[in-house]
């Protein structure tokens, strides 16, 4: 899934893209950040991200989800950093979101759920919007349990399959 950055319309980085559109890594140097905890990953990708780009990211706060990412970033407390579901149309309206222009500039998403019995309404939005990005025409791999490795392309009538 794309990254991106997101942030009070007033911040100075959404000042300078007022049209949207992509951002740079280079365009973070300087700005307070809001990333993802190590443990889910996220992270390293941003540290990598800035590293390519010459500088040392200001992690400012880290958050455990999406979600608080997007309070945190919605109180003005920085940019916050995150996979593409982030803000949307949901919770946050008072956020703007550029994405990041590096192609590097992906994270992983996975669901794992029970065989039988409902979905929750997190995942029930996760699933949905995965399922907007492989009808949207873009791929995505992984692993299945067995840890053999899967890839589904986002093209009508395409399956998941095994490599």
């Amino acid at each position: 899934m794309p990254l991106v950055v997101a942030a009070v319309p007033e911040h100075p980085l959404m000042a300078a893209y007022p049209d949207g559109g992509a951002v740079s890594s280079a365009a973070l140097a300087g700005h307070r950040l809001i990333g993802l905890q190590h443990v889910i990953g996220m992270r390293a990708v941003l540290e990598r991200l800035c590293a390519g780009a010459g500088f040392r990211p200001q992690v400012v706060f880290e958050a455990a989800a999406s979600d608080a990412l997007a309070r945190l970033a919605a109180r003005d407390l920085g940019v916050g950093v995150g996979v593409g579901v982030l803000p949307g149309p949901g919770p946050h309206p008072g956020l703007r979101a550029l994405t990041l222009a590096d192609p590097r500039a992906r994270a992983r998403a996975a669901l794992v759920r029970r065989a039988q019995g409902p979905l929750g309404p997190a995942a029930r939005e996760l699933l949905g919007r995965l399922r907007e990005e492989l009808r949207a025409g873009r791929r995505m791999r992984g692993r299945n349990r067995a840890g053999a490795r899967v890839s589904c392309a986002g093209r009508r009538g395409s399956r998941c399959a095994r490599r």
